[in-house]
């Protein structure tokens, strides 16, 4: 008893910390701030997110066939392999694109609501995920016309977005900071972003770098959608992968937690 008080002491007076946790408790608010900003997004809309399904399937459906041809692979395995990971890079790229309006995106609740700085970061995390899973939908239609039975394996890709969204949340804090004090960050991270798009193993894979192949491996993006597309594309990641990607967020916690317990007090005044 006397141990889980020092605990909870410890935890109170360390700002960043504090303002984690009482960020998780207030999940009652920013899970209905998600679903609202969805429902708001896609107002008048007659299939809501599914329009985002639907984007999702055209692409897929021209540009597999397609890159296929060029680089000379199997249809039938790259397609699977094209989807997966375009619907892994697109939750992956929205927390990041995202992640920079973390805080100028709630510009007005955070001027006149006092309330735990990580709430942010959870709606925008939250609100992520839920589009990612109307998003795996796309993948089905080609599963049932290239004839690949479900596994028990892709229950395995849980964990992987379970630690993609671990991994986001401190992403999402320091570009959320960065971009609220200087507004020009949004605009460098979007053109980062999409360099990155073409330099992650998405449209091509790893093994056309032969010798190279390290260049692939040590890229983070690439790590963070091996956890979510290999298993449902058919192997589970290795160990290298669950590893890297475990490095990068502890590296990831460790520059966020000093950073929001340094600015968390600012930002209302820089939004």
């Amino acid at each position: 008893m006397e141990s889980r008080t020092l605990r909870t002491g410890a935890v109170r007076g360390h700002p960043a910390l504090a303002d984690i946790v009482e960020g998780i408790r207030k999940y009652p608010v920013w899970s209905a701030l998600a679903w609202q900003d969805i429902r708001q997004r896609y107002r008048r809309s007659l299939l809501g997110p599914l329009w985002i399904t639907l984007t999702m399937i055209v692409t897929i459906a021209g540009m597999g066939p397609l890159y296929a041809a060029l680089l000379k692979f199997d249809a039938r395995d790259f397609i699977p392999y094209l989807a997966l990971g375009l619907i892994a890079w697109g939750l992956i790229s929205n927390l990041l694109l995202e992640g920079c309006a973390t805080f100028t995106g709630s510009d007005n609740m955070i001027r006149s609501v006092r309330l735990p700085m990580s709430m942010y970061v959870y709606q925008m995390v939250y609100r992520n995920v839920i589009i990612f899973f109307h998003n795996i939908i796309a993948f089905v239609p080609f599963a049932i016309y290239l004839d690949i039975p479900p596994r028990w394996l892709w229950l395995l890709a849980l964990p992987g977005v379970l630690m993609v969204v671990v991994a986001a949340v401190p992403v999402a804090m320091i570009l959320g900071i960065f971009c609220a004090r200087f507004r020009d960050m949004q605009q460098i991270v979007a053109s980062v972003v999409q360099l990155s798009f073409f330099l992650t193993p998405i449209l091509w894979k790893p093994e056309l770098l032969g010798s190279r192949i390290f260049i692939a491996n040590y890229n983070p993006l690439y790590l963070l959608i091996e956890v979510v597309r290999a298993p449902i594309y058919g192997y589970v990641p290795g160990a290298k992968v669950y590893l890297g990607v475990a490095g990068i967020t502890v590296v990831l916690y460790a520059l966020a937690i000093p950073l929001l317990a340094r600015y968390r007090q600012r930002i209302a005044f820089w939004v």
